[in-house]
């Protein structure tokens, strides 16, 4: 897999307090070893879509999430923030 993050992904993380940026790269190191293990949460949202690819959520905490895409081989964060970006 290939990973990449949106300028609004870079902009928005370092905005982040310390811990959550802290948090937020270890659920990414584990992200890339098993995008599907339990304690991310990750999981398709709805009828939510990101320049035509279905949005993903995974939880950091229960306060933040990382909005993300999947294209074949290439995953794209495109947001992190507290849960409200998820109804943005």
């Amino acid at each position: 897999m290939t990973y990449r993050r949106s300028v609004r992904f870079k902009r928005e993380f370092a905005l982040l307090p310390l811990e959550i940026k802290r948090l937020a790269r270890a659920k990414f190191a584990l992200f890339s070893q098993n995008w599907r293990h339990p304690s991310l949460r990750a999981h398709k949202l709805e009828g939510l879509l990101w320049h035509g690819h279905q949005v993903f959520d995974l939880w950091v905490t229960d306060r933040y999430r990382l909005l993300f895409i999947m294209d074949h081989d290439v995953v794209v964060s495109f947001s992190i923030g507290p849960h409200s970006i998820v109804s943005k």
